[in-house]
């Protein structure tokens, strides 16, 4: 009898800590409750930690990272833990900073015995597409099949979504699109948004008709997508139909779509169409403000757009960071500075795409001195920086005189991508170093870096002002036939300078004659350099080509 009585007393004790959890709305009243089971024996954090754990993991979105290490220390103190403990942990990794370890535990449950089940799995591939892992994805994919869950909607739209968002190639999700035996609203957005990220705005325009043809009604995320595919390839005619077509369909126009619209035509160049769709905007916020300040930006509009930003209501870094940008491209260096300097003494901090706007001003500039004081701000406060930014920093220092101080940094980067080898190219060919030039270019295709039209104009500007004759024929025959870059205005005017200062005038005359472009472009080109890299003997080479070529030039 006294058996019976105290199993039913530690039910209810147990019941009255389940309602107390369900109650807790901070991880630190959690924390609390948490030391009071401590304190009782760890047979009173057994009997809830299932519990314990969800409710961990469900205050982890609105308390950082710390909700979520509490639920995995709790989680890893449990010698078996069940299903619902993995399915909760699982959940909050996908949808943290830490998508990784969402697949980790996912490896953890199957080795374990435990089979996953239509709540595991969705979480598993939204993991899956947030980190890139193509591999995990087509593995869940299996999973799925041999569990029989492919029927279940929820489950076939999240490896949907992780094919099209995972690195996998675009025709695997396309493929996978078309053999769904059910399809909803969900699964056309997904589709349409995978092509709108990749830039392809014909197919997912196609997709969108077919998608009305089939009796499927647009919500806002087609719509968002749409135009954010418009927007990056600045196709306003597209656009235009797309915003017809929500007014004659009656689409309710609320804050994202308003903003999408705003985005679209200022991207696309129509100012007056972005003011018109901000004025009508019942309501606003920051990106809205932003979106208009970008459009005034994108129309050359340096003053109005200050005169946008200092009035704006609310700002936030990418506010900053847009109206830096404007004065960057538009030449404006100094109040590209007094900008950034004005916003760190606010106590703003400026994120990466502020230091490398900032960055391109002091090496367009020649402003050294600034550019090394947002390289010790850039190494105090990164530990590990994106390689937008180190690319920046690269050629501001190329920019200012620093070769070799670029060569450096750019030999400490621990991942390069094009741009960092045509930065260091260019710089080396800007200073006359031609065999240098020369030897990275070859680095370059060694480490399986592809190069583009941009390295080609390096190298051979390089080999035209270093004399190397040879080099410089052959690169310019491999640009098509070895690496499939097709030889433009700049290239040609390259090897017309190098056929010219070394004495090679009929076959000069012979490269202008088989061009596909007009002979008086690139000569035009060619003169256009300037004497910094057009010298005396050059310049007195092509006026004898002209003399050979009256008619054409």
């Amino acid at each position: 009898m006294s058996w019976m009585l105290a199993s039913t007393a530690a039910d209810v004790a147990s019941r009255h800590v389940l309602e107390l959890l369900r109650q807790c709305r901070s991880v630190h009243h959690l924390d609390q409750l948490h030391a009071h089971l401590i304190l009782h024996g760890s047979s009173a954090v057994a009997s809830v930690a299932s519990q314990l754990v969800a409710s961990y993991c469900a205050l982890s979105a609105g308390a950082g990272h710390g909700g979520l290490c509490h639920a995995r220390q709790v989680f890893d103190r449990i010698p078996y833990p069940d299903r619902f403990m993995y399915n909760s942990l699982i959940r909050a990794y996908s949808n943290s900073g830490f998508p990784q370890e969402a697949l980790c535990l996912h490896r953890d449950v199957l080795r374990s015995g435990i089979l996953p089940n239509e709540f595991t799995l969705p979480f598993v591939l939204k993991a899956c597409a947030r980190a890139r892992a193509a591999g995990h994805a087509l593995a869940t994919h299996g999973v799925v099949v041999k569990l029989g869950f492919m029927r279940q909607m929820f489950v076939a739209n999240a490896i949907l979504h992780s094919y099209a968002s995972a690195g996998s190639s675009l025709q695997d999700a396309r493929r996978f699109f078309d053999e769904m035996a059910d399809r909803n609203v969900v699964s056309w957005n997904t589709m349409i948004g995978g092509y709108a990220q990749a830039g392809d705005t014909g197919e997912a325009c196609s997709l969108f008709r077919e998608m009305r043809r089939q009796g499927f009604l647009a919500d806002e995320f087609t719509l968002v997508s749409l135009l954010f595919v418009c927007s990056s390839q600045g196709n306003l005619q597209v656009g235009r139909l797309l915003h017809c077509h929500m007014l004659a369909s009656g689409s309710r126009v609320d804050l994202i779509l308003g903003n999408a619209l705003v985005d679209m035509y200022g991207k696309c160049g129509d100012l007056w169409m972005a003011c018109r769709c901000f004025d009508m905007m019942r309501v606003k916020n920051v990106v809205s403000w932003t979106s208009m300040l970008c459009a005034l930006a994108n129309h050359g509009s340096v003053d109005a757009a200050r005169n946008w930003f200092d009035q704006m209501p609310e700002r936030n870094v990418v506010s900053w960071n847009a109206m830096i940008s404007c004065y960057a491209q538009s030449g404006r260096f100094r109040e590209t500075l007094d900008l950034y300097n004005r916003m760190k003494s606010l106590g703003l901090t400026p994120d990466e795409i502020t230091l490398a706007a900032v960055l391109s001003a002091c090496g367009q500039n020649g402003d050294l001195a600034s550019g090394k004081l947002i390289h010790c701000y850039v190494t105090g406060s990164f530990s590990d920086p994106c390689i937008t930014l180190l690319n920046s920093l690269l050629d501001m220092y190329a920019r200012c005189g620093q070769v070799d101080t670029a060569i450096g940094l750019f030999s400490e980067m621990p991942n390069k991508n094009v741009v960092s080898w045509n930065v260091i190219i260019g710089a080396l060919a800007m200073h006359g170093r031609a065999q240098e030039t020369v030897m990275f270019f070859r680095t370059m295709v060694s480490d399986a870096y592809s190069p583009d039209e941009i390295t080609f104009v390096g190298l051979l500007s390089a080999c035209s002002h270093g004399g190397l004759l040879e080099a410089g024929q052959y690169y310019f025959r491999a640009m098509l036939h070895v690496y499939n870059v097709k030889p433009e205005v700049e290239h040609y005017a390259c090897m017309v300078d190098l056929l010219g200062r070394r004495g090679h005038l009929a076959e000069a005359v012979n490269l202008i004659k088989d061009m596909p472009m007009k002979p008086d472009v690139v000569i035009r080109s060619h003169a256009q350099k300037g004497p910094d890299t057009c010298e005396k003997k050059g310049l007195m080479a092509m006026d004898r080509i002209k003399e050979k070529l009256p008619g054409q030039l």
